[in-house]
This record gives C-alpha cells, structure tokens and sequence, in this order.
C-alpha cells in the first residue's frame, strides 16, 4: 500500500512537471478521451489550420497590395518635364467612326512623351491634378494616359502590359488620339481600388464637399501632341451606365465623344451636364472648346459612375472668376439617377473615398 502510494505520487508530479505532455495532451486527441473531447480537439486543430491558411492568405495580400503601391510610385516618378516645350493646339476633332478631319498641319510628338511612347506606344497623354497630395506631398492623380483598341485590356493591364489589379489611366478607344486629331470630348477612365487607393480611388473625394473643388479645380493634361493645357472642373456628378438604372432616361455621357451629331449634340451634353453636377459655377462653354471627362466607380450604389467633366482653358476664360463662382447646389436642385435615389433620397451622399 505504502509503495503504491509513493510510485502515485511521483508519476504525478513526473506528468505535470512536462508541459508539453499536457499541452498536447489537452489540445491533441490522446487514447482514453471521450467522443465529447476528441470532437473538441479535433475542431481545435481544424480551427488552427485555418487561421494559420488565412494568415498566410493575409500575408500574401499584403505583399501584393505593397507592390502595387511600389509599382503606382514608379510609374508615377515618370512625370514629364513639360518646360521649355513647344505648343501645339488640340488638332481637328475626329468623327465617331475614327475617320480624322482635315488639318492644316500634322501634329507633332513632343520631346517630353518620347520616352514613354517608347516604354508603351500605347501613351497618348499625360494627367496630373496638382497640388490634390497624399501624405507624401505627391499627387494622387499624376498618371501616363493610354489608349488601346478596346477599352478593356487596360482595365488589367499596366503600361508595361503586365496584369495589374489597379490597370491604368486610359483614353476611351473609339476615337483615336493622334497625329490628325482627337475627340471634343476625351473620356478618361480609372479604377476606384477603395482603401487601396490608386489609379482614380480619390476623385470620390470631390463627393466632400466644394472647398476641395476650389482648392483643386485645374487637371493638367497634355496629350502627347501638346503641352502646357489645363482643364477647368466644370461638373462632378453620380451617372447610371444602364437604361432601368433611371427609368429609361439615360445620360450615356460615355457616348458623347464629339458634338456633331443629331442624336448627342453639344447643347444636351452641356445641360445634362450642368443638371446633374453637385456643384454650379460660371463658366462659359461651346461646342468649340475641348473637355475631358474622368471617369471611374461611385460605391455608394452598384454599378454607378463619378464623372468629372473639365473644359480647356484659353484665353478668354478668367480662370479665378471661375473657381470663385464655384457653389454648392442644393440637393433638390441636382438631378440624380433613379437608382440613386432609391438608395439615398434625393440628397448628395459620400461614404469616405475608401469606401
């Protein structure tokens, strides 16, 4: 009795003394558990797999968000040295079907784009919203602008054709921009990569309010035939890309490439424009002048654009008149989609430009 006891006492001490016997012991089905316990150790060391599979996933997301980052800085450090260089004007405008108008001279390319037509000869631009900076000091919007034949290989692709979650910066491809001319009206597409935040993420930021369109309301953007050109904001507004999205009535901004055309002509451009931007200002604008329209994802309802239209400045427009007549509209003033509506009431709304 008395050695049983003794030999008790120490194969007990010998057991808790051994942390790892016991660790593994209480998490890892040993002989003798119950079906009770093996099922909880078993979901245990189930549980662990998938947090440690996830971890990895994490990791690995992280990686490739930093690399893009790292990619959007270099492609950003590319920015041309526009000085010193010479002007050309816009060029004549092309038709819907890409057939080029006569011109007095060819276009030429400028010094600033040849390196880059010779990374992509894809480039046809360069855009750039000065003094809009991250926390760097460096602008958000500061990006080649290219074009291809379709307007879908560069929702994927970088300038260096390699697949990119964030694609790039490109000119719709209807209407080429080229030696001959370019479009009234250069469409401009970007993602929006939510808390990413490259390529277009922070034109939602214009959502904010007006103080950020009078501290930002000029967008440089030269083609490659031109330097020295500065847009104007003119209108920042919520669109549908599907007719049910608003009843049938459907602004196709998209589709408005140049204005001589029965169907989309200058004027109901122009006041659809005006009619559906957060924001009015006096501006005076014809069928003459040149635009581009930036486009890119609005999140606060699916499958709807934030457009922001810009008119080329010259020089008959003041240009701090028009960024001191820049006011807010009330909301009931501002013509929304019905969609948004639906979604919102028929009331401005921003969620954050991550969102």
């Amino acid at each position: 009795m008395s050695m049983c006891n003794e030999m008790s006492g120490i194969n007990k001490e010998t057991d808790e003394s051994n942390f790892f016997v016991r660790f593994f012991k209480y998490f890892i089905p040993w002989k003798g558990d119950s079906a009770g316990e093996i099922v909880r150790k078993v979901i245990f060391v189930g549980s662990i797999v998938l947090f440690a599979s996830s971890l990895n996933d994490l990791t690995s997301f992280l990686e490739t968000d930093k690399e893009t980052l790292e990619y959007s800085a270099q492609i950003q450090s590319l920015e041309p040295d526009f000085e010193d260089e010479l002007t050309y004007g816009g060029g004549a405008a092309v038709d819907n079907g890409g057939t080029s108008a006569p011109t007095m001279e060819k276009r030429v390319v400028q010094d600033w784009a040849k390196s880059l037509i010779k990374r992509n000869k894809e480039v046809v631009g360069w855009i750039k919203i000065p003094g809009f900076l991250n926390s760097e000091g460096k602008e958000y919007i500061n990006f080649p602008v290219v074009q291809h034949e379709d307007n879908d290989y560069y929702l994927t692709h970088n300038i260096d054709g390699q697949p990119y979650e964030s694609g790039s910066i490109y000119a719709d491809y209807v209407v080429p921009i080229d030696e001959k001319g370019q479009p009234d009206d250069i469409i401009i597409y970007g993602h929006h990569m939510r808390k990413l935040g490259t390529s277009f993420t922070h034109l939602a930021e214009y959502k904010g309010g007006v103080e950020l369109l009078k501290k930002c309301p000029i967008i440089e953007f030269n083609t490659i035939y031109e330097t020295g050109q500065e847009y104007v904001i003119i209108g920042c507004f919520v669109g549908a890309i599907n007719e049910d999205q608003d009843n049938d009535h459907l602004f196709d901004y998209w589709r408005y490439r140049n204005f001589n055309n029965t169907d989309r002509t200058f004027t109901k451009w122009i006041q659809n424009v005006e009619k559906a931007s957060w924001y009015s200002c006096d501006v005076q604008c014809d069928d003459d002048d040149d635009y581009i329209t930036l486009s890119t994802c609005s999140n606060e309802v699916a499958d709807m654009r934030w457009v922001i239209v810009a008119k080329k400045l010259d020089s008959d427009d003041d240009k701090d008149a028009i960024i001191a007549s820049y006011k807010e509209k009330k909301d009931k003033d501002i013509y929304f989609p019905q969609v948004w509506i639906n979604a919102w009431g028929n009331q401005k709304k921003y969620l954050g430009w991550s969102y």
